[in-house]
């Protein structure tokens, strides 16, 4: 079943929100207040005059002085101004609300050379006579069109919280009858193996500095509440009170992913610690997390938390992570937070309901690290505050572990670099591996978490999400050394899981994966998060070592950072940008085949580059044959005449012999020995890509400057690459490479291996190590002996076989 139509059936529990109404919030209604458009706006205002715009009439800011002000009786509640507007530049583009001559702290934005609508809201706590005044934050020429100002009201459908749960604390995550257990769990050898109780906290609370993330510092803090929870000790519990007088101390932490790390801190140990804080502190504590809920709420309403309306970016995760973390601590003390609770689990489901159903993630592994939890404590708050099963995800969620894992470069320290990671990117956290063993009692799940323990730890979700009675299964066992997700369209192989395989990982798709891009495109949605411009791309790990490299994060993102091909020096739709949004292209794997250790990934990137540069054809092969051959083969064609370049990243060094590039690296070797086109320059060059960012630097320590090996041909309508990558330990001669041109096909043979390509659609036949003849449709054909047993993979025609349909694994 297509994804978009599966989504489509799922319909959220609380707020009713499903894929066809995605942006509708029917449990926000607004009452109509004061409304002004077109000529009428002349009237409340200065330093604008009449336009026009789409044939509509409009005013025109043409001076600083600019504002527009109205003066209305409002009773209390909490109120939207929305402005329909356009400006001309980035520098001029966005007003300040001001209210009782208070400036909001953020602008409003309207969009650049087209008409659109952006709102700001702000609470009114007492009725009466009120002044809204809108006023230029930077320069003059954007036009209004018209300015509406409504009161906002939740209509509730159902009560966000259950009641025993609204009774009680501790309620997030565990209650009160869950201690004694939590307690004599600590005996276990199994729980001693991921989780051992923190200490007396003996670092100083910091004081806010303003104009700083100032929330991280707090994040740490539910260890040590759990651990006085389950060792109860004076000493500990005096250090938590340091630190939460000192958080009261805090105005807020903005409504990014700071406000979550507050939260995180704040309000799990307000509820966990609830009945051991004094009274007085404990009242102060809840009017910080009101605060600190307040805002983010407000900004919510308003689209303008981390992350917007992008439900699969990370910041909105965290940023609404924050509002129910607070909403669910004082619940039932403050009247305000089950409207906090109800909208933020309509937020939630929005996130729940378009997750990628394939049981992988857009973001790569350093972003899987960092916002899985987040997702996972949303899953679990909603379904232990509400009752409610979460709609959809579980689709996606299952299997998470098992992805994960397919990102571990074999010997299972590294991890493979893609997407926006810092390098070097190790082992994910412990407890994202158990939460989804404990959920669905995976004992393939446990295995990871075994496999990949990074020791006993103290923090708290090491045992709130570690359940010791699921039994482990090893993942070399059970999990095969090839698979492929169709909706994010990355493919994973290797060929054993032993530490000295070979390894590749291919990702060919559209930004944010085939779902979210299809909903960005339907709804207008701006925004897929850390995705680069790298349609095509692969990475290599062999001889123990790193070999086809990815730079990982890097803050100009361009195609030429990746192994995959130019057109005329050019990269894909996304090119230059610092965060790629949603694109026109739909790039997609086409094939994938695997059989004892033997894998081949087939790829079309072709549509991820700007039609401009009038690729009509890119087909990449990637044939994983052996521990010691890769073969990458390439079908390019174009309107007109272009040079294409083939790109292989490394971070060792470079000699270049009789038509070979060998990359040392260590003790291992990589040789490139490129068969097809003869006609070709090759360069060889080092650079240092673009980690800084105005605000920080994450240049790596080790291995900053990356090298590059291009292969160039001269302009031309179509072309082929045929390039065996041959891996080996850097001291052992590089074995000989044959070229195979026989009629239909194109190929290589090395030792006992021969790998073919076919060059149409017809049959190809072709020679066997083994001295036979296989005649045959199939797209490419590996044809070795691996342990004594001759091994064929075919990879079928394009018509026999139909990818993006459910995950598929190695046979």
């Amino acid at each position: 079943m297509n994804e978009l139509v599966a989504a489509a059936l799922v319909v959220g529990a609380f707020s009713g929100v499903d894929i066809d109404h995605l942006l509708d919030t029917p449990i926000l209604g607004a009452e109509p207040v004061f409304e002004v458009v077109g000529e009428d706006l002349l009237a409340y205002g200065e330093g604008m005059a009449l336009d026009e715009r789409d044939g509509r009439a409009v005013v025109l800011t043409t001076d600083k002085s600019f504002y527009l002000e109205l003066t209305r009786e409002l009773v209390p509640g909490r109120y939207m101004l929305e402005i329909e507007a356009a400006a001309p530049n980035r520098g001029s583009d966005s007003y300040w609300l001001v209210t009782d001559g208070e400036q909001l702290s953020r602008p409003i934005t309207p969009p650049v050379d087209t008409m659109g609508k952006r709102s700001a809201g702000f609470e009114i706590v007492e009725g009466g006579g009120h002044t809204i005044r809108v006023i230029l934050r930077e320069s003059p020429g954007s036009v209004i069109a018209g300015l509406w100002l409504r009161r906002v009201v939740l209509d509730v459908p159902r009560e966000p919280m259950l009641p025993e749960m609204a009774a009680a604390h501790p309620r997030m995550f565990f209650t009160a009858d869950d201690i004694d257990g939590m307690r004599a769990r600590l005996a276990d050898e199994t729980v001693q193996a991921f989780y051992q109780p923190a200490g007396v906290l003996t670092r100083e609370p910091p004081e806010f500095q303003p104009g700083r993330r100032n929330g991280g510092r707090f994040r740490g803090l539910p260890g040590y509440a759990l651990s006085h929870v389950l060792e109860p000790d004076p000493e500990k519990l005096a250090a938590i009170v340091k630190w939460l007088e000192v958080a009261t101390t805090y105005p807020h932490c903005g409504v990014d992913l700071d406000a979550e790390y507050f939260m995180e801190g704040v309000a799990l140990s307000y509820d966990w610690l609830y009945h051991d804080l004094p009274e007085e502190l404990r009242a102060r504590v809840r009017d910080l997390i009101c605060r600190q809920t307040r805002t983010v709420y407000e900004a919510s309403l308003a689209g303008h938390t981390g992350g917007g309306l992008n439900f699969q970016q990370n910041h909105y995760w965290y940023a609404h992570l924050a509002m129910i973390l607070g909403a669910s601590a004082v619940y039932g003390e403050v009247p305000e937070a089950r409207d906090w609770l109800a909208w933020g689990w309509d937020r939630a489901e929005r996130t729940f309901i378009t997750f990628s159903p394939d049981g992988g993630f857009h973001e790569g592994p350093a972003y899987w690290d960092f916002s899985m939890p987040t997702l996972y404590m949303l899953v679990d708050l909603y379904e232990q505050l509400t009752g409610l099963r979460v709609p959809g995800a579980d689709t996606g969620l299952q299997g998470q572990a098992v992805f994960r894992l397919h990102h571990m470069y074999p010997g299972m320290e590294l991890s493979a670099p893609l997407e926006d990671t810092s390098l070097p990117k190790r082992r994910p956290p412990t407890r994202a591996l158990l939460w989804e063993a404990k959920r669905y009692r995976d004992a393939v799940a446990m295995g990871i978490a075994q496999t990949l323990n990074w020791g006993s730890i103290s923090h708290a979700f090491n045992l709130l999400w570690l359940d010791e009675t699921v039994e482990p299964e090893d993942p070399r066992e059970a999990v095969p050394t090839a698979q492929y997700y169709p909706d994010i369209e990355t493919a994973f192989a290797r060929t054993s899981w032993d530490d000295g395989a070979t390894y590749v990982a291919v990702v060919s798709r559209p930004l944010g994966g085939h779902l979210w891009a299809e909903l960005c495109d339907r709804y207008g949605i701006s925004g897929t998060g850390h995705n680069h411009p790298e349609q095509g791309h692969f990475v290599l790990f062999g001889a123990g070592d790193v070999l086809a490299h990815d730079p990982g994060y890097t803050y100009e993102k361009l195609t030429r950072n990746h192994n995959t091909i130019l057109v005329d020096g050019q990269g894909q739709f996304g090119d230059g940008e610092m965060w790629p949004g949603p694109k026109p292209g739909r790039a997609r794997i086409t094939g994938f085949a695997s059989e004892g250790g033997v894998t081949i990934i087939a790829a079309d990137p072709s549509s991820a580059y700007p039609e401009e540069l009038s690729l009509t054809r890119f087909d990449r092969i990637v044939a994983l044959a052996d521990e010691g051959l890769v073969v990458v083969c390439d079908r390019l064609a174009s309107r007109e005449p272009r040079s294409f370049s083939w790109l292989l990243h490394h971070i060792g060094q470079v000699e270049e012999a009789d038509g070979l590039w060998r990359i040392l690296r260590g003790d291992a070797r990589l040789a490139v020995a490129p068969l097809a086109p003869t006609e070709l320059v090759v360069e060889s060059s080092r650079y240092l890509p673009q980690y800084v960012h105005p605000t920080r630097d994450l240049t790596p320590k080790e291995n900053a400057e990356v090298g590059l090996i291009e292969l160039r041909t001269a302009p031309v309508r179509e072309t082929t690459f045929v390039v065996p990558l041959l891996v080996g330990s850097a001291g052992e001669p590089t074995p000989e490479v044959q070229a195979l041109g026989a009629d239909g096909l194109d190929g290589v043979h090395v030792r006992d291996i021969v790998v073919a390509f076919n060059r149409g659609d017809g049959e190809m036949s072709v020679s066997l190590p083994w001295d036979e003849t296989l005649t045959t449709d199939a797209r490419a054909v590996v044809a070795t002996v691996r342990g004594g047993e001759r091994v064929v993979v075919e990879l079928p025609a394009m018509a026999a076989q139909q990818m993006g349909e459910e995950p598929r694994e190695a046979d």
